[in-house]
């Protein structure tokens, strides 16, 4: 058997190959946020760091270690009080929001929290295992108990 080489295909792959090298079908270089090198290998910063785009090797580093070593200070984002980041707790994925709080501000969100879920918005009777949540067009937070909703219901319709 005998093998013929296409040279017209030979030659494509090897077009192929340079272009590839030659960055012409990737989306071009990047940068590091922090010390602006170009980057081959994207990092991404943890939400905690503040920091917009990818990261270099060098500056990610740095980075963790301060973060670990709890060099960096940052504020409680509901009362403002500037803490080490150690000593800050990540809100619940539950909460919507963004940023650390400090001890305090997280116990308060949790029992606020845990209210809202267990107790109606309207009445404030404990919610049973079915509950029922407002329409948008009441502009209600909370989760309502059967009766509630039924004299919501026949107020605004």
């Amino acid at each position: 058997m005998i093998f013929v080489l296409d040279l017209d295909r030979v030659n494509y792959f090897l077009d192929l190959n340079i272009q590839s090298k030659m960055r012409l079908f990737s989306r071009g270089p990047t940068y590091c946020a922090v010390c602006n090198k170009e980057i081959t290998h994207k990092h991404k910063p943890k939400r905690e760091w503040n920091i917009k785009g990818s990261l270099c090797g060098n500056c990610h580093v740095d980075k963790s270690k301060e973060y670990f070593e709890a060099k960096s200070r940052q504020p409680c984002a509901q009362c403002g009080i500037t803490k080490k980041i150690s000593d800050l707790w990540e809100p619940r994925w539950q909460w919507d929001m963004d940023g650390l709080l400090c001890k305090e501000c997280f116990d308060k969100k949790e029992t606020s929290h845990k209210n809202e879920k267990n107790f109606c918005s309207v009445c404030g009777s404990k919610m049973g295992f079915i509950r029922y949540n407002p329409k948008s067009k009441w502009k209600m937070t909370g989760q309502l108990c059967r009766n509630c909703w039924d004299e919501q219901k026949a107020k605004s319709g």
